[in-house]
């Protein structure tokens, strides 16, 4: 298939953990994982644009979620795109490509998750990024990781059944997404950003993923061994737990 080629040739331009795990999958499942990956992607660089303001940044994701909705959604991105074409990478500029790569009869449900994700970023960038309190950062978590863990619980048991505790998998999402702040405290400070509770520290902060990973642990006690949903989760938990062994040594 020359656009899964195409689209591993992008996914190896910008990821180091998931490119291993894809290359796993069995067929379908593969192309699948790639298409969300990569549409995640396009939008967290929307999300993380360093010359977009939060006013653009709102009206772009509000722009991509509208598109996705539609059956005309090439043509709708490329006009959402149009005034900022020349800033916006592939990844973002082709994410109607990556909607065309899902399995047909998985990709509504694929589309759905990544309407809501652009959905609630765009809401995010309205508010500039701004978290206040402990709700604020779990309805953040939520809107990035939690809707890619209630995806993959989907299509796992789309593509063999697999069923996973959805209260577990949701301290894999909140133990993972806290993780990756926490490794890139100093990195998203630098460029203005923080995304930690008003009167958090790193500690607070360390607190709260060791918390969800272990949930996440427990998640991943009964999944099948062997299988894709395994695979997928393994590198991200090591990773994770990696970055908060760390962050406490």
């Amino acid at each position: 298939m020359p656009l899964l080629t195409d689209a591993l040739t992008e996914l190896r331009r910008h990821s180091v953990t998931y490119v291993d795990p894809i290359m796993a999958m069995p067929p379908r499942l593969k192309e699948a994982k790639t298409a969300v990956y990569l549409l995640m992607r396009g939008i967290d660089e929307i999300e993380d644009h360093p010359f977009l303001d939060s006013a653009a940044k709102d009206q772009l994701l509000t722009d991509v979620a509208c598109a996705l909705q539609t059956r005309n959604t090439e043509a709708r991105l490329k006009a959402a795109f149009a005034d900022h074409h020349d800033f916006l990478p592939p990844v973002t500029l082709r994410l109607a490509d990556w909607v065309a790569l899902a399995p047909a009869d998985i990709a509504p449900r694929i589309v759905d998750a990544f309407v809501a994700m652009a959905d609630r970023m765009a809401l995010w960038a309205r508010r500039d990024w701004r978290i206040r309190d402990v709700d604020d950062f779990d309805h953040y978590v939520f809107s990035v990781s939690g809707v890619l863990a209630t995806l993959l619980c989907d299509l796992w048991a789309w593509h063999d059944g697999t069923r996973v505790d959805r209260s577990l998998m949701m301290g894999y999402a909140r133990g993972i997404q806290g993780a990756n702040i926490l490794a890139d405290l100093q990195v998203d400070r630098e460029r203005g950003v923080d995304f930690l509770p008003d009167g958090w520290t790193s500690a607070e902060l360390s607190d709260y993923v060791l918390v969800e990973l272990t949930l996440a642990d427990k998640m991943f006690a009964c999944l099948p061994d062997p299988g894709p949903a395994r695979i997928w989760c393994t590198r991200p938990l090591q990773i994770a737990w990696a970055a908060l062994q760390e962050s406490r040594s």
